[in-house]
């Protein structure tokens, strides 16, 4: 019997070694084992930033419309709108953005997630790619069908485990994450957060804290340094810059039934088509392989002016007055991007002049901290 305790717990001994050390590193950084319902209700700050749970972000946007009255102003895309803060705004705002990848995502969402509390206004994000059948070709297009459903992953799968040891072992994170200090005002949770000092703020937006640290030092170990992981995608034709040549009709149709609903429950939409970094839109022309996108324009702006909403084309950032400088990767715009968007809509008419201040935001502009970051 002794021999059989013995054998067991030299057996046991790896399995829980292998479970246990990346465990630890899950819970430490409440990567995983934490609820976040807490931290919404309470938290006046935080930055909330997970590295294998990005799932997880769709809740935390759920649960933080669900916590707040209905808003002024609500953001809502993919990652390419999340450069919104509310401090941009004088009404209530809140960033529900990077919940939307199709074109047929919106009214999914806002069926389950305002619950009755629908904004005054709704800045979106429509991404090029949404209107490429070659990307979404929305063959499976059925309103009645289309679900949007957030979940949270509390405990980790087996893969999570296996992949917090292979990051250790390449030597992305180490043990340092058990005894780096935290911010006093501020509540971090996730190993992105901990780790790359990059998540989600109170107000919905991201900041990208060791992308723009690496940026400003001119790191070529940079996200898309130099673009290069952009023209990649562009070379190849794959990850959202498949190639197309004409605009998906159903998009338009999708587009049509969302501003139809935004209508229809007294919703004023405002949407953009965000920008590229200069340097990728020569690429995207040069190619010859992306006319789709010459065409999104025409096309939408005939719907938008159908319902009175706004389209504005922000593809070009020298529109407004930003750069390459400005930008956070081929196809991510700034902070500061993103302010001289706002200042120049409500200077060339936008509703949105009503939810801002533009005298405070043309200060606010003038007193960035860098070409990246507008606000603390």
């Amino acid at each position: 019997m002794k021999k059989f305790i013995t054998k067991t717990i030299v057996f046991s001994i790896p399995m829980l070694v292998f479970f246990l050390i990346p465990a630890s590193f899950l819970y430490t950084s409440g990567e995983n084992y934490k609820s976040i319902e807490g931290i919404i209700k309470s938290a006046p700050n935080y930055l909330i930033g997970y590295a294998y749970n990005e799932g997880n972000y769709k809740y935390l946007k759920y649960r933080e419309l669900e916590n707040r009255k209905a808003l002024s102003v609500i953001a809502l895309g993919s990652s390419r709108a999340l450069q919104f803060r509310d401090k941009m705004f004088n009404k209530s705002f809140y960033n529900a953005a990077y919940t939307i990848s199709s074109i047929s995502d919106f009214i999914p969402f806002m069926k389950f997630s305002l619950n009755n509390k629908n904004p005054e206004v709704l800045l979106i994000a429509l991404d090029q790619w949404m209107f490429n059948k070659n990307w979404d070709d929305l063959s499976e297009y059925d309103l009645k069908n289309k679900v949007w459903h957030p979940s949270f992953t509390k405990k980790p799968s087996f893969s999570t485990l296996r992949s917090v040891w292979g990051d250790l072992l390449i030597g992305k994170y180490g043990f340092e994450i058990f005894t780096k200090k935290k911010h006093d005002a501020l509540i971090q949770i996730g190993l992105n957060s901990i780790v790359n000092n990059t998540g989600f703020r109170k107000d919905g937006s991201i900041y990208y804290g060791k992308q723009i640290k690496k940026l400003l030092d001119d790191d070529n170990t940079a996200n898309d340094y130099d673009y290069l992981d952009t023209y990649s995608r562009i070379e190849d034709g794959n990850r959202r810059f498949q190639y197309g040549s004409q605009v998906n009709d159903k998009s338009i149709e999708s587009l049509n039934h969302f501003l139809s609903y935004c209508k229809s429950n007294n919703i004023y939409v405002v949407a953009i088509l965000p920008p590229f970094a200069n340097k990728v839109a020569i690429k995207l022309d040069l190619s010859g392989k992306y006319s789709y996108m010459d065409k999104i324009f025409y096309k939408s702006n005939a719907v938008f002016k159908r319902y009175g909403f706004e389209l504005w084309d922000m593809t070009n950032l020298n529109k407004y007055g930003s750069n390459d400088s400005e930008t956070i990767d081929g196809f991510h715009g700034g902070e500061v991007t993103y302010l001289r968007m706002l200042i120049y809509m409500i200077e060339n008419g936008s509703i949105l002049k009503n939810y801002t201040n533009l005298n405070h935001l043309k200060n606010d502009l003038n007193k960035r901290k860098n070409n990246y970051i507008v606000y603390d």
